[in-house]
């Protein structure tokens, strides 16, 4: 099963921005208390192969702080679930609710490196 690395300050967050300057990310906001989430994350578990970005997640019920900073940091108004692809600091796509799907996630990330190449 695919790794992924819980975040719960802004701190984390700014780590995994740091991190997209060199590589996507991909960042997975879930509800405890929502059977979509947990659909969500079962796609987003499924990034798993080496060349599919690094994992990051958080629960909402337990880091609404972190959940608003991120919405604030990056622009995206916040959804749960909501997914986000990251790259070189900017969200280069995300998707809510039935939209996460492994392949869209892996597709954007695999496009945000592409496109870079081309500049």
């Amino acid at each position: 099963m695919a790794k992924v690395t819980t975040l719960h300050t802004p701190d984390d967050f700014q780590v995994v921005l740091d991190a997209s300057k060199e590589h996507p990310v991909a960042v997975l906001k879930t509800s405890i208390a929502c059977p979509i989430s947990a659909r969500g994350q079962e796609q987003f578990v499924q990034l798993e192969n080496d060349a599919d970005p690094p994992l990051y997640g958080l629960v909402v019920q337990y880091a609404r702080p972190l959940s608003n900073h991120i919405a604030e940091t990056t622009g995206v108004e916040h959804q749960t679930p909501q997914a986000l692809v990251i790259y070189d600091g900017e969200v280069v796509f995300h998707a809510s609710h039935q939209h996460i799907t492994a392949g869209r996630l892996r597709d954007a990330a695999r496009r945000a490196v592409g496109a870079s190449s081309l500049s």
